[in-house]
Order: structure tokens, then sequence, then C-alpha cells
């Protein structure tokens, strides 16, 4: 049965005036929409709308897994994005100026044209700005009764739109607008990432029975699961096309791949890492951090900043900052050539290079506060944390926080891990992250709505 809002305000009407011929145009490409003489090849399937053209992106990579981790469970899914943009070198194009990137075809082609009459429900896979972006989504301006003029049925509209809707989002603080939290309080469902986003949710006031946890799935035949195959001790020189293998003598490699801006904490880690081995020591470490983004941050130390750091300090030889866009073998790469990833940040959804280090087999130092606590194993070293203020550059709510790690616990926690005996997967990862495992899930949530089974 669909459910009644208690109450309607000025703000519920709002945005549902009639259509533009140009938006009805718009509408009816993004929802795969049929000419009525048209009979559909399904007469229902799953939406499944977020950012996933970019090959690199961490939230485009999200929505083309878990998208093919529910498809792959027999559902029709229909897969679409909200922009239809494709991000090259920091530089956003149109998908129909840019082009699909091939790769991103080869994994989720297929799931492009699926051919459906009703979409039950509609997923939509997203990180939300704002109270106002998410109504944006959740009630398109295309959206509108057979009597625009006719308020109750516009409500009831709404009603049925909020009531079609799966919403997954993430987080990374520990509280949420209000207005965030009303909305997604009446979608049917809302799915996060990992338990600490769960429980802050909840807390927020969106009710318990309609919060899920479907964790960051993974593919076993993807290019990382070769990485466990590696000889502890052994490491692949790149200096060279055709470098042979050398043995790096125990040599802690660390490593942290992310966006330059405070919540990664890269400053913080290039000082504990200077602090941890300085002189002799650092024939024993090394790290790298692969950073994306221009450098540059508000009220934060910039790239450049830190390469003069460490040139000043002595440590150009054994802390690398690589920028710029590479390909995912390249990433491949990094977790092949490290055997210990560092996730210093403030706060994680989930961590999807901390993820795939695991998936490596690398040994973990983080946070313990977020979505990395989720997948860490028990050989892997949390460092202790307290929460703080986030940083006002992100103007999130006002008394938002994340958690914050002190230098010195940081500093003793990169001395006090070790490298990996072996490279190995922790154990039930695959029951509980695999493909096929997280496809499950999501289709036992799609079931369990108010709508026939599919």
């Amino acid at each position: 049965m669909q459910e009644k809002s208690q109450s309607y305000t000025a703000d519920d009407v709002e945005g549902l005036g009639e259509a533009t011929p140009a938006e009805k145009q718009a509408r009816n490409v993004a929802q795969n929409y049929f000419p009525p003489s048209t009979r559909a090849a399904h007469p229902r399937g799953v939406l499944y709308q977020g950012e996933f053209e970019t090959q690199s992106d961490g939230t485009a990579r999200a929505v083309r897994l878990h998208a093919r981790a529910l498809a792959a469970t027999g559902i029709p899914l229909l897969l679409r994005s909200f922009s239809n943009v494709v991000v090259t070198d920091g530089v956003a194009e149109p998908v129909f100026v840019a082009g699909m990137p091939a790769s991103t075809q080869v994994e989720v082609g297929h799931l492009l044209n699926t051919d459906i009459a009703t979409f039950r429900p509609i997923i939509k896979h997203v990180v939300i700005r704002s109270a106002e972006h998410l109504r944006q989504l959740l009630v398109p301006k295309g959206a509108v009764p057979k009597d625009p003029n006719d308020t109750q049925q516009q409500l009831e509209l709404r009603d049925k739109l909020y009531g079609n809707a799966i919403v997954y989002s993430v987080w990374e603080r520990d509280r949420i607008d209000p207005a965030i939290a009303k909305h997604l309080a009446r979608v049917k469902q809302c799915w996060v990432p990992c338990q600490q986003n769960a429980l802050m949710l909840i807390k927020s006031g969106v009710p318990a029975e309609r919060v899920h946890v479907v964790p960051h799935p993974y593919d076993e035949d993807g290019s990382f699961a070769v990485h466990r195959r590696r000889v502890p001790g052994i490491f692949r020189i790149t200096t060279a096309a055709r470098a042979p293998e050398a043995r790096d003598r125990g040599q802690k490699r660390f490593y942290s791949i992310g966006r330059w801006e405070p919540r990664k904490n890269f400053v913080q880690l290039i000082q504990a890492f200077m602090r941890a081995f300085p002189g002799a020591a650092l024939e024993n470490a090394m790290l790298t951090i692969k950073y994306s983004g221009n450098g540059q941050w508000p009220g934060y130390m910039t790239v450049t900043q830190a390469q003069q750091l460490v040139r000043d300090c002595g440590f150009s030889q054994c802390i690398k900052l690589i920028g710029g866009t590479v390909d995912s073998s390249r990433i491949s790469q990094l977790h092949f050539e490290n055997n210990i990833y560092v996730s210093a940040s403030h706060g994680e959804a989930f961590c999807l290079p901390a993820f795939d280090a695991k998936l490596a087999g690398n040994r973990l130092v983080y946070v313990p506060w977020g979505g990395v606590c989720d997948f860490a194993a028990d050989d892997d070293l949390p460092v202790p944390h307290s929460m703080e203020p986030a940083h006002t550059s992100y103007r999130w709510e006002h008394g938002a926080q994340w958690a914050a790690c002190g230098l010195e616990d940081l500093t003793e926690a990169l001395r006090r891990v070790t490298v990996p005996e072996k490279y190995e997967l922790p154990a039930r990862f695959e029951e509980r992250f695999g493909l096929a495992a997280v496809g499950r899930k999501m289709r036992d949530l799609v079931d369990s709505t108010a709508y026939q089974k599919m």
C-alpha cells in the first residue's frame, strides 16, 4: 500500500509546474520512453540512476559495480546518468561530445539500453549536496499530474515518486541537515555503504526499518586478484620498460590515494612519515601519495608547499607525490608495488582505495571511523582517534564533526605496522563483499518493497 505523508507544506508543491517541451523530451529519453505502439521487452524493471561515465571517479565506479551486481541477479535493469557528463583530465564534457570511455562501455554497455516499460523501483545513487538537490532528484520538474492545477493530484504524485524511490547516499561526517533527513524519511528505502552511515541516518531521524547497509562489491575476476600471487619481500621496479623484480628486504612501502583536500589528511601523513623514519631508518620505508585534483584547497597546504617541505627535510628520495589523471592499470600497479595502505582520512563512507588494497592482500593502517571499519582485517592497525569540527571549507551543517588522529599516534602506527607475511583476502571477504553476495542483498531489498516481485 502506498504510504501517505502526514502533512504538506508550500515547499512540497513547489517545482511541480508544467514541463516545457524540451524538458518533456529530455525526460522521455532519460526514462527510456517508448511510443504507445511499441511493447517493451520487460514489463517491469529497475532504473538505476547515478553518475557512472567517468572511469576513474570513485562514485562512478561504485555506481557501475552496484548496477552490475543487481543486474546479475536477473532483474531487468536500465542504467542512466543524472548529467550524461564524463570527466577527463579534470575537464567535464557531455558524453555526446567526449564520447563514452571504451572501458566504461565494456563494463556497463549492456545495461544502457534495457527495454523496460515500468520502473519499480527507481534507485538513485548520489552524493547529496543539499536538501534542494535531493528534492530535485526525487521530484523532477517534468513530473506533472494530469491536471497541473490540482494541488491534491500534485501531492499524490509526489507521494508516488517518493514511494517508488530508493536513495543510495554516502556521508563523511557525523550528521546531516534535518531538511535532507526529512526527504530521506519519505522514500521507500535508504541504502548506505557502511554501518557508521546507517547509524548516522537513524540518529538524524530516518526510520531504522528503511535504512540498509549495502557495501561496495568487488569482482573477483578484476585486476586486483592477481596481486595476491605476489611473493612477500619482492616488488617490481618500474624505472625501465622491462625491469626485473627485485627484493625489498622487508621494506615498508606505504601508499595512499585520493583527492588533495583536508579530508584525506595527506599533509599529516607526510609529517608522520618523516617523524617515524628519520635518518638511517629511511632505507626501510617509502611513501607514495597518488592525488587527484589541482593540488590546492582553501585554507590547506598545497601540493607545491608539501613538496617543498619534503625537499627541505631531505625526504625527496622516499616520499613521492604523484598528480594528474592516470589509467586503471597505473592504479593497479600502485597496489602491486606497495604493501601497506594508509587511510589517515577524517571521514570515509567506504574508502575504495583502501578496499582495493585489501583485495590486493596488503596491510592497512587506518582511522577506525566510517566505512574502513567494515572491511579492515584483524591484523590491520587502527589509529586512536577523537572527534573534531570538520574543516569549514566544506560548508557542512553547523556543528558537523569528523574523526581526527593525533600526529604522534599516526607516527607510532607507521612505526609499529609490519609488512604482510603473505598476500591474501581477509576471512569471509567474498561472502560479504563479492559481486554475487552484494547483488543478492540488493535483490532481496528490491523484492521486499511493496511491489510485486519481478
